[in-house]
C-alpha cells in the first residue's frame, strides 16, 4: 500500500523551459553573467559546473558567493555591487517559477490529501532558487521538504532518499517517486527502495525508452497508488 508519494520539483512541479526558452539563469542555455564578470561564456560554464557539488550541497551560501568564488579563483576584480545585482536577477528571474502552478497538479495534490497520502518533495536546488516556494500554493499540501541545500545531500544518493522517508515515517515500499529523471533521479530512488516513474508532462528533456514506466498528465498519477 502506498503511504507517500515523493515528487522532484524543477520539471516536475514546476517548468524552467516553456516553448523552447529557458529562465535557468546562470546556465548555458540562458543569458550568461560571463562577459558582466570580464569572462567568456565558455570560462564561466565550466566554473558553474565545476561548483555544482557546493551549490546544490550548500557549501554557497546564495549565487553571489558562487560568483565571489568564480572571481577568486580567476583573479578576476568584480565589485560586490555588480555580483549582488547579478544574484538578485537570478533569485527574481527564480521566483516567477512559483508564480503559477499547473492547475493538474494542484488538483492531484488536493487528491492525494484527500485520500491521506503523504506528500514529499525531494529537490536538488541551491538557497537563491527556493524563494518562491515557501509562498507557492504547493507548499501548504507538502508535508515535508527535502532540499539538498538544506539537508547537505544530493540525488541520486540514497542517503536523501532515506531522510525524506524518515520524515515522513514511511518505510521505501510503502513510497513512490515522481520525477523527470534528471540527476539520475529515478535510478537513485530505485537504489533506495523505492519504486521510481518518470513525469513526462513538461516534455521538456523528451522521453526515453527504458524500465521507467512514463506518467503523461499528473493525474494519472493516481492510478499508481
Amino acid at each position: 500500500m502506498v503511504k507517500a508519494v515523493f515528487f522532484d520539483l524543477f520539471e516536475t512541479l514546476i517548468t524552467e523551459r516553456e516553448n523552447g526558452r529557458t529562465i535557468e539563469f546562470g546556465t548555458p542555455d540562458s543569458v550568461s553573467p560571463g562577459p558582466s564578470l570580464g569572462i567568456s561564456e565558455e570560462l564561466f560554464e565550466r566554473e558553474w559546473v565545476a561548483r555544482r557539488p557546493g551549490r546544490l550541497n550548500g557549501y554557497f551560501e546564495d549565487y553571489f558567493m558562487v560568483l565571489k568564488d568564480i572571481c577568486h579563483t580567476l583573479n578576476i576584480d568584480v565589485d560586490d555591487a555588480t555580483l549582488h545585482s547579478l544574484n538578485e536577477k537570478r533569485v527574481s528571474t527564480k521566483l516567477l517559477l512559483f508564480r503559477q502552478i499547473e492547475p493538474n497538479i494542484l488538483k492531484l495534490f488536493e487528491e492525494l490529501k484527500r485520500r491521506g497520502i503523504k506528500i514529499g518533495l525531494i529537490s536538488n536546488c541551491s538557497s537563491e532558487e527556493i524563494h518562491g516556494l515557501f509562498d507557492s500554493a504547493l507548499v501548504s499540501f507538502i508535508d515535508e521538504l527535502v532540499l539538498s541545500c538544506q539537508v547537505k545531500c544530493s540525488k541520486p544518493h540514497k542517503e536523501i532518499y532515506m531522510l525524506a522517508c524518515d520524515k515522513l515515517k514511511v518505510e521505501p515500499s510503502e513510497t513512490i517517486f515522481i520525477g523527470d529523471g534528471g540527476a539520475n533521479e529515478l535510478v537513485g530512488a530505485t537504489n533506495a527502495g523505492i519504486k521510481a516513474y518518470r513525469a513526462t508532462w513538461f516534455m521538456n528533456r523528451g522521453t526515453k525508452a527504458d524500465e521507467f514506466q512514463q506518467i503523461a498528465e499528473p493525474m494519472h498519477v493516481l492510478e499508481l497508488i
